[in-house]
């Protein structure tokens, strides 16, 4: 997958999500990827971390207001 991912030049992540869809379908594709874990794209996981960073590992809940802000980064 790795490979694919690069020669497509896109994320294997998000590739990957995408061949379950394809292969098994949806349902069964949401069942993996529970039973996984959600593949993280490496953008995801630059996000991840500077979460983690920013809260000095405190594991915060989502508030509405840190929702709002983080939508509003994006325009939502």
């Amino acid at each position: 997958m790795p490979a694919l991912a690069e020669a497509l030049a896109c994320d294997a992540a998000y590739l990957m999500r995408l061949t379950f869809e394809q292969a098994v379908g949806g349902t069964a594709a949401k069942a993996l990827i529970e039973i996984l874990g959600t593949p993280v794209t490496a953008n995801e996981v630059d996000w991840l971390e500077e979460l983690r960073e920013a809260s000095t590992r405190t594991d915060p809940r989502l508030a509405s207001r840190a929702r709002a802000a983080l939508r509003g980064i994006f325009g939502k």
